[in-house]
């Protein structure tokens, strides 16, 4: 149903070399690695991190952008509590 979306929205607990220390899969979660290798994939044109640690919030975004961009060259937005997220791009 999600192959081929314009916006992919998936959660991505922890960066994979953190997985570990969060035990992500033991929750049903994914890494951001694993969201990205899930949106390319699915052929996604962009995609949506949430559902993420919140440890590092001023290297987040860019931590998991990184990391997800490995597998996924489309646009990536990590956004941050009541960020707006332009639909339209």
């Amino acid at each position: 149903m999600a192959e081929n979306a314009d916006w992919l929205l998936s959660e991505a607990f922890c960066l994979y070399a953190d997985q570990e220390r969060y035990k992500p899969y033991e929750k049903h979660h994914a890494t951001a690695l694993d969201t990205g290798k899930t949106a390319a994939s699915l052929h996604a044109r962009h995609l949506v991190i949430y559902h993420t640690v919140d440890d590092d919030l001023a290297g987040r975004r860019k931590a998991y952008s990184k990391e997800a961009g490995k597998p996924f060259k489309g646009p990536i937005f990590v956004p941050d509590d009541l960020d707006r997220i332009p639909l339209y791009a």
